[in-house]
């Protein structure tokens, strides 16, 4: 979508995602639904009990979590299906107005967990990266078709990062949200989603974003 059109378009729109770092976390031995709860929780996480639903028969189970301290919010979902309580993995994000400190209090959750259940983390930013990057050369059309399944298979296997905070800052691939994170030595304990959406447009920050945004898009 492009982000200069003779319509304004709402900032809600133009974001699409690319206000939060997302990962996908998981478990190399599935736990039961009841037993990542208590996982998560264990590892350092706040079950947000009221907002959460277990599985039934008939319908997916949808649980939330976070992390708040000083030093950011992490917050995470687990989704388990219908008739099936199996917890495979779990989302893990935080908001890119984070507080570079937020980078250590994730990494430190991950740790914390994968001593109580080896995880896998697949950094989805990862993928939008390179995916963004070979739309912008043609390779890919606008919604990221067109690799060969090969070739999709080999992205993926980078996707998969280590449980150490200091590779993460190195940021190889040079990608921009995290740079984002990492440049904010202040920054805000703000959730991702639309609070970061309103926050930005609030404090009259769309400006300072506009460039990321189209070299993201």
């Amino acid at each position: 979508m492009p982000i200069l059109t003779a319509t304004p378009v709402p900032l809600c729109v133009t974001f699409m995602g690319l206000e939060s770092y997302l990962f996908q976390i998981r478990f190399a031995m599935p736990p039961t639904e009841a037993g990542a709860i208590v996982l998560l929780e264990e590892a350092g996480m706040s079950y947000l009990k009221e907002r959460s639903n277990c599985q039934t028969e008939q319908n997916y189970g949808s649980h939330y979590f976070e992390q708040r301290t000083a030093n950011g919010l992490v917050e995470a979902n687990l989704t388990t299906a219908p008739g099936d309580p199996t917890a495979d993995e779990f989302s893990l994000r935080f908001s890119v107005l984070s507080p570079t400190s937020v980078v250590d209090q994730t990494f430190d959750f991950l740790n914390r967990l994968h001593t109580l259940s080896p995880i896998e983390v697949y950094d989805t930013e990862i993928k939008n990266h390179i995916m963004r990057q070979l739309r912008q050369s043609g390779k890919v059309d606008k919604d990221f078709d067109g690799l060969k399944e090969e070739d999709e298979q080999a992205i993926d296997k980078l996707c998969f990062i280590g449980l150490n905070a200091d590779d993460f800052k190195r940021n190889e691939f040079q990608i921009m949200k995290r740079e984002r994170v990492l440049n904010n030595i202040e920054g805000v304990v703000i959730e991702g989603g639309s609070a970061t959406i309103d926050y930005i447009e609030k404090k009259g920050l769309f400006d300072r974003f506009l460039g990321w945004i189209r070299k993201e898009l």
